[in-house]
Parts: structure tokens; C-alpha cells; sequence
């Protein structure tokens, strides 16, 4: 990253304004600053570069004097220091500001305090019927997730003679160091930020404090859910570490095909086969419905191929106890492969009343092309 452009040290171009330069500053500085890059000399070296090319560049006299001379201009009296260490006061201030509260937002904790961790979320996949749709159903999932140590609750150490405070840092969590101007303190390796350090592992964990558990829990799933859905469990994850939260599990819901039915939401479709006759003369026809059972629907004469016939609430329930959908009966006018005889003529007869003459030869090719 070295570089005696100090315009490339940030990323800016020759003509950039102020609160471009300061947000490209920002930017970098959280990047290499040494608390997130501890025994990185690389970006301690990257670190003082763009402190440097910030000072200048967000100085007005001296980022002048550094666009007609250089960086030899500065170095030979042209610019004085000014602000708190040779930076700009407020504008240096403002940025550290801002860096350092993000910088410890993310996890540097306070000092003294165990670094708890939030145990992960999990994911588990289940299949239910579409009759568990209607009616709601518990079903069982088991997984494997990590839950705290028994023999050592969660310590990781084999009684409390196996813990003492970490010598590094004495107990207090964090080490600290001066870079430049400025005191830095961070998480002392040593320990991890917990101010303590285990002597004697507990055996059944090999000292993690968590241990690797196969368990089996029933889960809820509420009537009409729909396909794909996600419920979450809370706490139902691996557990954390140091005292920390559980993760969740989120439990996807997948819907098997059903041998009748498809699905529209809350509405149900079913194909209902109905011969010629019946779509031609009318009646009723018996469907099956998702509760079990069957219900009878009329058909009036003259009902074409591909009609949608509505059964009201008789469907799916919504989620949240919204009312039951509708099932839709689709007609499907199956026409016989072969007919007997008395069929072929009786529909001979038809075919004449309506006029149209059916030779002998080309009756069946007919038939297939009025009733196809």
C-alpha cells in the first residue's frame, strides 16, 4: 500500500471533496486499524500511511502546499501542525469518533467481561400430508445441535480448580498498547478476552464447554400452513458459548403430493371425471374431500369439458384461523375408448338426429372427432 501519492493512499481522486476523502479515510482505517489486525505489521504500516495522507489531504493549507510541492513541500516549513497530534482537530475527532464506536460495536466488549457467543442457528427440513395441512399436526424432528457441557457446566474446566486468572492480562480481559499518538487496548490473546485461562480441561468436552448431542422434540405446525414455509424455534439451536444465547432452529415445511387433490392457496382443485352422458343429460356425481369421505355435486345437462364447478368451504383452512377455502371441482369429460354394439349404434342415432351421416367406414374416426 506504500505509496508517496498520498491521493492513491486513499482511493481518491486529485479533485476529491471533503466528505469523499473523509469516508474513503474511514473506510481503510477500520480495515487496517490494529485492534482488528493484532501482531499484523503489515497493516500497522498501511495504518500510519493513510493517517498520513489523511492529515494532510483533510488539512486545507496543507493539502495546497501538498498539490504545488509534494510531499517534499510539506517536510521543508510549508504548512504548520494544527489540531490535537499534528491531525485536524474537530475532523480527526469526528472520524475516530465514529471508527472507534463501530470498532467496539463489533465486538471488542468491555473490559473484564467473558466474550459471550450467541450459539448458531439451525435448519431442519420435515414433509407433512396435505390432511396434516387441514387439521394441524406435531411432528417429531430430531438433529444433532450442541448444548452445554453437564459434567463441567459449561466452563470447559474440571472443577473450579482448573480455572485461574489469565497472567497475561491479569484477569482484565484486554492488553493494552500505544501506536503513535494514540493508547490501543484489545482482546489479550492469551486468554481470548475472558481474563481467565483452564488448567485442567473437563474430559467430557476436551475443555469447548459444549458437547455434540443428538435430541428429538416435537414441533407444532398450525393448520394451513403453506408449502415452504419457515417456523422458528426459539432456542432451539446450538447453544452458546461462555454464557451467551442459544441459536434458533427454523423448521422448513415441505407439503407431499396428494393423490386427489392440488393446491391454490386455500383452495383445493380436484379433476372429476364425468362421462358423456352425464355432462350431456346432467346428475350427480360423487368427489372426495379432504377431510375424508366423499360429497355429492350436480351437474347440469349440457356441462363442458374443462368447467369449474364450486363447493363452497370445503377446502383448506387459512393461517391464523381465516376461513376454509373452496374446492374446485374441474370437469374432465371422459369419451369411452371402444363401444359395444348398442352404444355405437345408439350414437349412430344421435349423430343422424343432429345431422350429420356416419358411413360405415369412417364411423369410429367420427365419433372420435365430435366427442374428442
Amino acid at each position: 500500500m506504500a505509496s508517496n501519492d498520498y491521493y492513491r493512499t486513499l482511493g481518491v481522486a486529485r479533485n476529491a471533496g471533503d466528505d469523499e476523502i473523509k469516508t474513503a479515510y474511514r473506510k481503510l482505517a477500520m480495515k487496517y486499524h490494529p485492534d482488528r489486525n493484532p501482531g499484523n505489521k503489515e497493516s500497522e504500516t498501511s495504518f500510519k500511511e493513510i493517517n498520513e495522507a489523511y492529515e494532510v489531504l483533510s488539512t486545507p493549507e496543507k493539502r495546497q502546499i501538498y498539490d504545488q510541492f509534494g510531499a517534499e513541500g510539506l517536510k521543508n516549513g510549508g504548512g504548520g501542525r494544527g489540531g490535537f497530534g499534528g491531525f485536524p482537530g474537530g475532523d480527526m475527532g469526528d472520524v475516530f469518533g465514529d471508527l472507534f464506536e463501530n470498532l467496539f460495536a463489533q465486538g471488542g466488549g468491555q473490559r473484564g467481561q467473558p466474550r459471550s457467543r450467541r450459539g448458531a442457528d439451525l435448519k431442519y427440513e420435515t414433509e407433512i400430508t396435505l390432511e396434516d395441512v387441514f387439521t394441524g399436526v406435531k411432528v417429531p424432528v430430531s438433529f444433532e445441535r450442541t448444548e452445554i457441557c453437564e459434567a463441567c457446566d459449561g466452563t470447559g474446566a474440571h472443577g473450579r480448580g482448573g480455572i485461574k486468572k489469565c497472567p497475561a492480562c491479569r484477569g482484565a480481559g484486554r492488553v493494552q498498547y500505544s501506536q503513535g499518538f494514540f493508547s490501543f487496548s484489545q482482546a489479550c490473546p492469551e486468554c481470548g478476552g475472558q481474563g481467565e485461562v483452564i488448567t485442567t480441561p473437563c474430559k467430557a468436552c476436551n475443555g469447548q464447554g459444549r458437547v455434540k448431542k443428538n435430541v428429538s422434540i416435537n414441533v407444532k405446525i398450525p393448520a394451513g400452513v403453506e408449502e415452504g414455509a419457515v417456523l422458528r424455534v426459539s432456542s432451539g439451536g446450538d447453544a452458546g458459548a461462555k454464557g451467551g444465547a442459544s441459536g434458533d432452529l427454523y423448521i422448513q415445511v415441505r407439503v407431499k403430493h396428494h393423490s386427489h387433490f392440488e393446491r391454490n392457496k386455500r383452495d383445493l382443485i380436484y379433476e372429476c371425471p364425468v362421462t358423456v352422458w352425464q355432462a350431456a343429460l346432467g346428475g350427480e356425481v360423487e368427489v372426495p374431500v379432504i377431510e375424508g369421505g366423499r360429497t355429492k355435486i350436480k351437474i347440469s345437462s349440457g356441462t363442458q369439458h374443462g368447467k369449474t364447478l364450486r363447493v363452497h368451504d370445503k377446502g383448506l383452512p387459512g393461517p391464523g384461523g381465516r376461513p376454509r377455502g373452496d374446492l374446485l371441482v374441474k370437469v374432465r369429460i371422459e369419451v369411452p375408448h371402444e363401444l359395444t354394439p348398442r352404444q355405437r349404434e345408439l350414437f349412430s342415432e344421435l349423430a343422424a338426429l343432429a345431422g350429420h351421416e356416419v358411413p360405415p367406414e369412417e364411423e369410429k374416426g367420427f365419433f372420435k372427432k365430435i366427442l374428442g
